[in-house]
């Protein structure tokens, strides 16, 4: 998860300086994120079905191997538009496959424990969506090159293949993963979940992709202060989810999603009304403290609907909320062409409000 976390994370900022390396313009380039989206939606909706007839231990494996080399594929010197847009495709889709079995296999191991444990596994992303791009800045400064940067991800990838050792069948086994054949259509509580997870996600990733934007409308920031203030957000979902460990095996998880929405919105409803740009700064890292615990308990919610198919929701969860990642923020974009920033991020608000009723309408039983 680290691997991917850290790739998916410096991909984002390495794409100025691919465009930069193509001669491309920004659109060719953004399509680079399309491929992202499309490849990683495949991968995931096929996980299930590999799982069961391979085992998610050697199909982890496998989508290990795959990704580190789609990645090495990506970074060749010189590779046409053409050649990237492949190569970013096949990655997140074995990428996608990964992050599916790490998923399946962390509900299915720490059982009750899940909560905690898929807030420390996705702590550790924000982790690495705070370093990559520092590695990926730092290796452009040098004469290594930003490719330096992302090949970091190959060697922990590598790295966490020997370490995982020759017994894969204790992560997963041929024929233990139930597909729709064998374990019949998903109870309907479990499609609840996924929709409030996807408009969740939604949420989070306009405060990503649109945060430079705001910040350089409503606190008067130059690009260089707005792209290092965005971490402010990061940060906050970073330390909310390392204090956020001991909360989630305390308190019931679903009192502890609405706290952290209701959180969240507050925080987020300070930084739209001020004008002060520390205040503003401020209230996005508490936006990312209060928020921070809502994705890792909306899969773990999401797979615990699910019954005793992990893989199948699971992957669902995936394609839900990459579907989510192309959609929310291109809507954002559109209401920003007819209206300032500022009042098009009224969406992020609108949709934690419907993820919070969704939640309280549908609660997931925790017995």
């Amino acid at each position: 998860m680290a691997a991917w976390s850290w790739f998916v994370y410096g991909f984002g900022a390495s794409l100025a300086l691919l465009r930069d390396d193509q001669g491309t313009s920004a659109w060719l380039g953004g399509l680079h994120g399309t491929a992202l989206a499309a490849g990683g939606i495949v991968g995931a909706l096929l996980t299930p079905r590999l799982n069961h007839r391979f085992g998610r231990g050697p199909v982890m494996r496998g989508s290990a191997i795959g990704c580190a080399l789609s990645i090495i594929w990506y970074l060749i010197p010189g590779m046409p538009v053409g050649g990237t847009l492949t190569a970013i495709f096949v990655t997140c889709f074995f990428g996608n496959i990964v992050v599916v079995c790490v998923n399946s296999f962390i509900a299915t191991h720490q059982g009750p424990a899940s909560p905690a444990a898929f807030t420390e596994s996705t702590g550790l992303a924000a982790l690495m969506g705070l370093l990559a791009p520092l590695g990926v800045g730092l290796a452009a400064a040098t004469v290594l090159g930003w490719r330096a940067g992302l090949m970091v991800a190959v060697l922990v990838f590598v790295g966490a293949e020997f370490w995982r050792g020759r017994q894969l069948a204790v992560y997963g086994a041929p024929g233990q993963v139930l597909t729709r054949k064998e374990g019949g259509a998903l109870p309907g509580l479990t499609w609840w979940a996924l929709v409030a997870g996807m408009t969740y996600i939604g949420a989070e990733f306009c405060l990503s992709l649109w945060g430079v934007d705001f910040l350089r409308e409503r606190a008067g920031l130059g690009p260089a202060a707005a792209a290092a203030g965005l971490s402010t957000i990061l940060g906050g979902l970073f330390v909310g989810r390392v204090l956020g460990v001991r909360l989630a095996e305390r308190v019931s998880s679903e009192r502890l999603l609405r706290i952290s929405l209701v959180a969240g919105f507050i925080a987020f409803g300070i930084a739209w009304l001020a004008t002060n740009v520390v205040v503003i700064l401020i209230a996005l890292f508490l936006t990312g403290v209060g928020l921070s615990l809502t994705w890792p308990l909306s899969m773990s919610r999401i797979i615990r609907a699910a019954g005793g198919s992990a893989d199948r929701a699971a992957a669902l969860a995936l394609a839900f909320t990459t579907t989510a990642i192309g959609v929310a923020p291109f809507i954002l974009g559109w209401l920003a062409g007819s209206m300032a920033v500022h009042e098009a991020f009224l969406i992020v608000p609108v949709l934690l409000v419907i993820t919070f009723v969704l939640v309280i309408v549908r609660p997931v039983p925790e017995a």
